[in-house]
């Protein structure tokens, strides 16, 4: 008999950082190729189900049920799954609850407002949830921070998808020049302070024929101050950002805290030579594929990024030895892993 697993899908609709991709493939993979084990259902805050049940399956799968989250307990649904950082509502049911990272814990936020955004991991913990997270990094930081027993969590590192084909056309670009990539929020822990930094210390040969590219979620254009030509394009899609990846000279991670670091896979999967920080859990993503940095240290990232950017021998060692890495790492293992969780729970 297959595995019913509810999904609480209440930010399915708006999430496109790296959570929301997660959800959809965990989603995708549970549908397609594991659908003979598994039996989902989405679980949703709006009501009533039926009148937002089409915008729910165009964003994971076009069949599947969908139901208020509050009809959860009395439903035929073996154990609930949040991927969205903790429990954002309660259950009577088995729960598992991804915590990607403990982030908030470290962060600058004020104390109310820190406070307010655990709220849903603190609930997990209080719940008795069994916790899932990205890396040995975040689950040694989740034991500090959440008093848990190390037994209580189960790493499962997140997956990639292998891009069907290379894309064949160029990022439409304000300039014409080979460029830096980096994909992410605008925030402080993510370090684009750090990178343009670097890349203002690059030599002058190298830093003359460079561009940059920033994709994602801006929150203050002063950050994206440079001395080369720069692009920042807000939030892509993922035609758009495949494009950016395989057309990269280097994709640039310089986060100062990060429990995974999934756009590390992404470019590795695309092709792109990656250099990254040595933050957290950002080698447990890239595995020796990638050049690290020490964390914070422009002058080791422009060192670092001035080897990719004139040898290219190095260049092409870190695509062959990225596009390994992320073949070794799809979303399927991601998918089975935390499937075999979930129904020991529930047994």
């Amino acid at each position: 008999m297959p595995l019913r697993i509810g999904v609480d899908a209440w930010n399915l609709l708006g999430d496109r950082r790296g959570i929301g991709r997660y959800t959809r493939a965990l989603v995708r993979e549970w549908s397609t190729t594991f659908r003979k084990d598994v039996d989902l259902t989405l679980l949703i805050p709006e009501w009533p189900a039926w009148w937002y049940a089409a915008a729910y399956r165009r964003e994971s799968q076009p069949t599947l049920r969908v139901r208020r989250r509050n009809k959860a307990d009395a439903a035929d649904i073996d154990a609930l799954w949040f991927p969205w950082n903790g429990l954002s509502w309660s259950s009577r049911k088995p729960k598992v609850a991804v915590l990607h990272d403990a982030s908030l814990f470290a962060s600058e936020l004020p104390p109310a407002k820190r406070e307010q955004e655990l709220i849903p991991f603190r609930r997990a913990v209080h719940e008795g949830a069994h916790i899932i997270t990205d890396s040995e990094f975040s689950k040694r930081e989740l034991v500090k921070y959440l008093d848990l027993q190390p037994e209580t969590i189960d790493v499962v590192p997140l997956g990639v998808d292998l891009p069907q084909r290379v894309a064949d056309a160029r990022p439409q670009l304000p300039f014409a020049v080979p460029y830096l990539l980096f994909v992410g929020e605008f925030e402080a822990r993510k370090g684009i302070d750090i990178m343009l930094d670097a890349v203002d210390q690059l030599p002058a040969d190298v830093r003359s024929r460079i561009g940059l590219v920033l994709a994602g979620e801006t929150r203050s254009a002063r950050q994206a101050e440079s001395a080369v030509p720069t692009a920042v394009l807000g939030h892509v899609g993922d035609r758009t950002l495949s494009a950016l990846y395989c057309n990269a000279a280097a994709f640039v991670y310089p986060s100062r805290y990060e429990g995974f670091g999934l756009p590390v896979l992404e470019a590795m999967a695309h092709g792109a030579p990656v250099v990254a920080s040595n933050a957290g859990g950002i080698p447990e993503a890239g595995g020796e594929a990638a050049l690290y940095f020490e964390s914070g240290d422009a002058d080791d990232l422009a060192a670092a990024l001035t080897k990719v950017l004139r040898d290219s021998t190095v260049a092409e060692d870190l695509r062959i030895r990225g596009r390994q890495r992320a073949r070794e790492m799809p979303w399927r293992a991601t998918a089975h892993t935390t499937l075999g969780i979930i129904s020991r729970i529930c047994h």
